[in-house]
């Protein structure tokens, strides 16, 4: 398989970086980028991939859109595809818009930072002209990083909100615990990995269950115990609230800038 990711901002590195971890030759990974050559040859030297500065398209059996919005559609209009299957990973970019553009099945995909380390989370939003041969091809790729959710346009909003804007809600929550740690004499860093190594046991676990949080808190939450208090506290300034609100703006903001 031959891979082109057209873009070499964050997002495209933290994908090349899981890609490879996965096991995908950096050889079979070329990359290419408008603006910034420099930063080709810095993702070259590091990660052993293929950059050029000029690009075709047909002769690779994957492209990978990864620049800014706006560019997408332009970039597609002006090229001529006859082979490879276009996915983008660029927001407000439907992929019945990517077809129409290229004459090709598209797939639009929302993955979130963490597939550099392949725990990350990506929507897939198949086009119309998707099949199943597809959907499985883009589904294996992305599920080398991390794992994957179907998406639409009625649920790719809330999908990107809380895959997407929610790694920065937890880092807010992790911020805001380890002065607690660093008061009681734990160094800043000591006190960062504790807390984020409790919320990555705590995630792997609910990765596991299928008992509601409910359950989950009562295992470790007997009555009128530390945490038991602790809860109470978030309960009684209502954290449920805070960040549904919190969910709902964001995923609101996306609608907004989708529509307009």
């Amino acid at each position: 398989m031959k891979l082109l990711m057209v873009g070499a901002g964050s997002m495209s590195e933290a994908l090349v970086r899981g890609w490879i971890d996965a096991g995908l030759s950096p050889e079979t990974i070329t990359m290419t980028n408008r603006s910034d050559r420099d930063r080709l040859d810095q993702l070259h030297n590091e990660l052993g991939v293929r950059i050029v500065d000029e690009e075709d398209v047909n002769a690779y059996d994957i492209v990978v859109l990864a620049m800014q919005p706006d560019g997408v559609l332009p970039y597609v209009r002006s090229k001529t595809w006859t082979k490879p299957l276009l996915i983008s990973v660029a927001a407000h970019i439907e992929p019945a818009e990517l077809e129409a553009a290229s004459g090709l099945p598209a797939v639009c995909a929302m993955p979130n930072t963490p597939v550099a380390f392949r725990d990350g989370m990506t929507g897939l939003w198949f086009g119309p002209e998707t099949d199943e041969s597809v959907r499985a091809t883009a589904t294996a790729l992305f599920e080398r990083v991390g794992r994957t959710a179907v998406t639409d346009a009625k649920t790719m909003s809330a999908f990107m909100a809380a895959a997407g804007c929610s790694p920065a809600f937890f880092y807010e929550i992790v911020g805001s615990m380890t002065p607690v740690l660093t008061d009681a004499g734990f160094d800043e860093a000591t006190a960062r990995q504790i807390v984020a190594q409790a919320m990555k046991g705590s995630a792997e676990l609910l990765l596991h269950e299928t008992r509601p949080t409910d359950a989950l808190i009562s295992d470790v939450a007997a009555p009128g115990g530390p945490t038991d208090r602790g809860v109470g506290v978030l309960r009684d300034r209502d954290l449920s609230d805070v960040m549904s609100a919190a969910l709902r703006e964001s995923a609101k903001e996306d609608v907004e800038q989708h529509q307009s």
